[in-house]
């Protein structure tokens, strides 16, 4: 799927592919969400880092209307379950823009653990945006050393037990 030019958001903004509605206000786990994970492909580094003086955290983007763009290199979807790209959900209206399904980008947080995740997790969990079952064999399909997976299972089991 990612051949051509085309750009992959990952992370929490990704969420607003699938729940365009999670961008409104109120209980929203994205109310505190100002940045967009972004990887270019192809990933070339000068591209890179002309997205960064651009839209990255700091620049006159970010100063000017309050959000940013932290561009990533493709190694990091070395993190991601197996068969993620044949998830990746188009964002509306963008013939080259993809976001990285609710699944797979929640099962990405449970390998990092950090308390911000697992909150946004269980909001997701329990407003039913995601599935507890779906979400663990994802979960289980992240191709790491055993060592880092078992870590994201341990912190899946915590976050919905």
């Amino acid at each position: 799927m990612l051949d051509g030019e085309r750009l992959v958001v990952f992370g929490s903004a990704s969420l607003l592919a699938s729940f365009p509605e999670l961008g409104a206000k109120g209980g929203s786990p994205l109310l505190n969400t100002y940045d967009a994970d972004i990887i270019p492909y192809p990933f070339e580094e000068e591209v890179g880092l002309m997205l960064d003086e651009s839209f990255g955290e700091d620049r006159k983007f970010h100063q000017k209307f309050g959000y940013h763009a932290d561009i990533v290199r493709p190694r990091v979807t070395e993190t991601f379950p197996l068969g993620w790209e044949d998830r990746l959900v188009a964002l509306a209206d963008q013939k080259s823009v993809f976001c990285l399904d609710p699944h797979d980008m929640a099962a990405a947080k449970c390998l990092i653990g950090r308390e911000k995740d697992s909150s946004q997790i269980r909001y997701l969990l329990e407003n039913k945006y995601l599935e507890r079952e779906l979400l663990g064999q994802r979960v289980s399909e992240i191709a790491l050393s055993s060592e880092l997976v078992e870590k994201a299972i341990r912190f899946f089991k915590l976050i919905t037990s």
